[in-house]
């Protein structure tokens, strides 16, 4: 049995072509098995060009097939699903939803900073932080931040030295959007960070965000109550 050639990401997804695309991404966005009956349906496509796609998506491995759970008498109908291992063709444009919330806080408010920080701090109220620190847990309440802003995918890291007591955040996954609207973006983040220290009765808190002091670094200055 000859095994797939073993491409990169990128060159699988190039590889597919448009239409066999749109049938990874359907069975992507479904999230759940379906009959070569139902995506040609949902498609448009003749039942047996989807086959086909199907069958070369089994055997690149990016489909596995299986059978549809019945009650009733009959053969079940042979299934697609989706492996961990298929390129990710069902796309998101997340960021042009950012981008025109951000413009639209931006203009529409008069105070969009302050809104901003409020949206974070409810921000972090949804995350899973950790419960109260005691007075002493300075370490404990600087874990649990970096963890809340590594989880919403930043990368940070706390530093205390002849700078003071800091987080530094790197890899921050809104930076096309807070470059062009940095007082709203910038004040969402903050927010967090306050709100995540004001859940955990932290003994510390944070004093300002410094945005982007270095290409893709921002700061944020911590002190000590």
């Amino acid at each position: 049995m000859h095994e797939p050639p073993r491409w990169s990401h990128d060159e699988r997804e190039q590889a597919l072509g448009p239409s066999r695309t749109r049938v990874l991404a359907l069975l992507q966005d479904a999230g759940r098995a379906m009959t070569a009956r139902e995506v040609a349906e949902r498609l448009g496509l003749h039942a047996n060009s989807v086959r086909f796609h199907l069958d070369a998506l089994t055997a690149s491995q990016d489909v596995v097939r299986g059978r549809e759970s019945r009650a009733a008498p009959g053969r079940p109908s042979v299934t697609y699903a989706t492996t961990p291992e298929a390129p990710q063709v069902a796309r998101r444009r997340y960021h042009v939803l950012a981008r025109m919330l951000a413009r639209f806080l931006q203009d529409q408010l008069r105070d969009p900073a302050t809104s901003g920080e409020e949206l974070g701090r409810t921000w972090s109220r949804s995350l899973p932080v950790a419960g109260r620190v005691g007075e002493s847990a300075e370490a404990q309440a600087l874990d649990a931040l970096t963890d809340s802003l590594d989880e919403v995918g930043f990368d940070s890291r706390s530093v205390d030295d002849d700078n003071g007591l800091h987080v530094e955040v790197t890899h921050c996954p809104f930076l096309e959007v807070a470059s062009d609207y940095e007082d709203v973006v910038c004040s969402v983040h903050l927010g967090l960070m306050r709100g995540v220290l004001e859940q955990l009765q932290a003994p510390i808190q944070v004093q300002a965000l410094e945005p982007l002091v270095e290409p893709g670094l921002c700061r944020a200055r911590l002190s000590r109550r």
